[in-house]
Parts: C-alpha cells; structure tokens; sequence
C-alpha cells in the first residue's frame, strides 16, 4: 500500500511554512504569527513595500499550514484585506498597504467566514458628515487581533468597501471556537457613524475589488482542501500499516485497502482541479467563477467522504482531537460552508444559466397526428 503526494506549490514559502506548522500544530495561537513571519506583504506591490508575489505564492503559504492541520486566517488577512485596500484610490491604498506590509496596522475583514466576500450583509447610508452603518454579521474569524477592519456594504443601490477603527466598531456580541478550532464571534452594527473618509471606495472599483477577493478566498480554500486531503490520505495509510487486527495489519484487508484506494483517486482528482481553477486564474479567464463554483461543489463532496472514512477506519480513536486525521478531518468537514457551501454554489450556478427556449409544436401535433 503506496501513495505519492508530490506539493503542489513547491518552493521556499512552503517550506517556511511546513516548518512552523509542524512546529506549531495543536497549539493555541501565540501573538501574530501572520505578520510576524510577513506572510501578510505577499501580494502587497513592491512600490508599496511589499513583496510583489502572487497567489500561486500565496497559495504554498496555505499548502504548507494545511498539511499539518494549523489553523492561520492566511487567506482573510493576506489575500482578502490587500485586495480590498487596492480598490482604494492611489494615494489611500499605498499608505494602508505600507501599513499592513510593515505591521504597523492589523487589518482585518468584517466578514463571514460561512460567505463570500461580495455578499454583503452591511447596509450604509449617508448622513451630513459620513454615513451610518447597520447590519448582522455572524462568523468573524477573531484568531489574529485587529487594528481596523474592512467593510463591505451596499450604499445606494452599489457596493462599496470602508475601514472602519476596531474601536469605533467595539466588542462581538458572541464568541465562541469553531468546529474547526477557529476563534468566530458574531458582529452587530447597529446604525453606526463613521466619517466619510471610512469609505475608501465605492461603485465599480469597490465591486471589481470583492470579485477579485471572492475568486481569490474560493481558490486559496480550494488549495487548503485538497493540502488536507493529502495529509488525511496519508495519516489513515499510516494507521492501517501500524495497527494490528486478528493478529495481521489493519492494511491487509481488501475491503479497507479498497477504500483507502478511493480517497486517494479522490485526492487526485481534487489536486487536478485546483491546478485547473489555478490556470484559469492566472489567465483571467472569462468564466472564472463559474469554474470555481463547480471546484466549490466537486470538492466538497470528495472532502466529506474521505473525512467519514478516514474516520471509520480510525475507529475509536477518529473522534480524538489528538489525532492529526480528526482535526484534517473537522477541517475538511468545516471547509465546505467557507465561501458560501455547495447548495448556494449550486443555486448559483443554476441561476446564472440561460433559460432554455420552450419547444413549441404546430396545432396539428396535438394529440398526435392524424
């Protein structure tokens, strides 16, 4: 029983990565490892002291974090806040940018983790010197401290972005750890004053900027889910080779080797459409998130299976927290309802179609000929 998982994004972010999660895994977050380790001035541009990557780089940040389970808001904090700061105008979103590639400010999205990035559930009006803000949102990732946060929200009829001071904003009305360990909390703005220069852009800037996010969020999860597959895959070979049944290896059974077999094929099949959604990003291809819908609800179904057997075969002890394959597994489970779950990607996709013109037939086909 042999199986090959060669990276993904191989290179030295993913090394740096692999070694502090591997050092690090199963363990409460300490301080702000994110900008410690200056993840978060990767697609910051090299004119506004950043690094200048790209997602692919990003991307290996995320593969190797994943393979061992820690559990780092790497795609709200380093792809989500500097694609939403760069739908701000020159002057604004060089000076943010800066900030938030030399630390100096902690940024954050004011969003659901269970949505996308362009689903806003913040309404804002005007007032004589800046706008209110009035909305619920629930599912905030808190595991980082915040500075300011990014807010989406429909002005007028059009989207439009606003950083906001986490002061102004105040304290959650909940917290609580996700399923997948995450530290949530559950956001009230009710009716809200901010000054008009919270609002750093609006109308088709601010709308091509959470597009841009949205794609990105749904690639980059897309990416962790199949990093966790591999780990899952490899962590129940490794179960069935050490433990023993009736005096034989668990991996001697053909019906678990069968198995096993079908999560990895899975696997493949879910790394080969990661590196499809990749290309299509890297091409900007016209039907991007349709392509990314489809992964969305591809994924999620492979990922939920492989987490139920890996589980299985693990016995009593895949419902222990203290195994690996659990935590890749609660993480696979919870990945599905990040960016929207399959049934809203479905319905999506479903609305999206052209209608399909009715077949009309000639009077005398009624009823069938004569």
């Amino acid at each position: 029983m042999s199986t090959s998982f060669p990276s993904l994004f191989p290179g030295m972010l993913l090394d740096a990565a692999d070694r502090y999660a591997a050092d690090h895994a199963a363990q409460a977050i300490q301080g702000d490892p994110v900008r410690e380790l200056g993840w978060t001035a990767t697609l910051v541009p090299e004119d506004a002291g950043g690094v200048g990557g790209s997602l692919r780089d990003l991307a290996s940040i995320v593969e190797g974090l994943a393979t061992h389970g820690l559990q780092l808001p790497v795609v709200e904090t380093c792809a989500v806040v500097p694609l939403l700061l760069q739908a701000a105008g020159a002057e604004t979103a060089r000076r943010w940018l800066e900030a938030v590639a030399e630390g100096s400010a902690q940024i954050a999205p004011l969003t659901a983790l269970s949505a996308m990035p362009d689903d806003n559930a913040v309404a804002a009006r005007h007032l004589d010197i800046g706008f209110e803000l009035d909305g619920a949102v629930q599912g905030v990732d808190l595991s980082l401290p915040a500075t300011h946060y990014l807010v989406p929200a429909q002005v007028d009829g059009e989207d439009a972005i606003f950083l906001v001071d986490a002061e102004r904003i105040g304290a959650p009305n909940a917290r609580y750890r996700t399923m997948e360990g995450r530290a949530g909390a559950d956001f009230r703005l009710a009716r809200l004053a901010v000054p008009a220069g919270a609002c750093i852009a609006r109308g088709d800037a601010a709308r091509d900027a959470l597009s841009k996010a949205t794609d990105a969020a749904l690639l980059l999860t897309a990416t962790d889910t199949v990093a966790a597959l591999a780990t899952l895959v490899r962590e129940t070979v490794t179960h069935l080779k050490e433990r023993r049944q009736f005096g034989v290896a668990l991996s001697s059974f053909q019906v678990l080797r069968h198995r096993v077999a079908d999560m990895y094929v899975k696997y493949l099949g879910a790394k080969g459409l990661v590196i499809h959604c990749l290309h299509a990003h890297e091409q900007d291809a016209p039907d991007l998130r349709r392509t990314l819908r489809l992964a969305k609800v591809s994924l999620a179904e492979s990922a939920r299976a492989c987490a139920e057997s890996a589980i299985q075969m693990h016995g009593g002890m895949g419902v222990s927290e203290e195994v690996l394959a659990t935590r890749i597994a609660q993480r696979l489970i919870a990945s599905e309802f990040r960016y929207g779950d399959r049934l809203l990607h479905v319905a999506r996709l479903l609305a999206e179609q052209p209608a399909v013109p009715s077949l009309s037939l000639p009077a005398n086909h009624i009823g069938g000929a004569r």
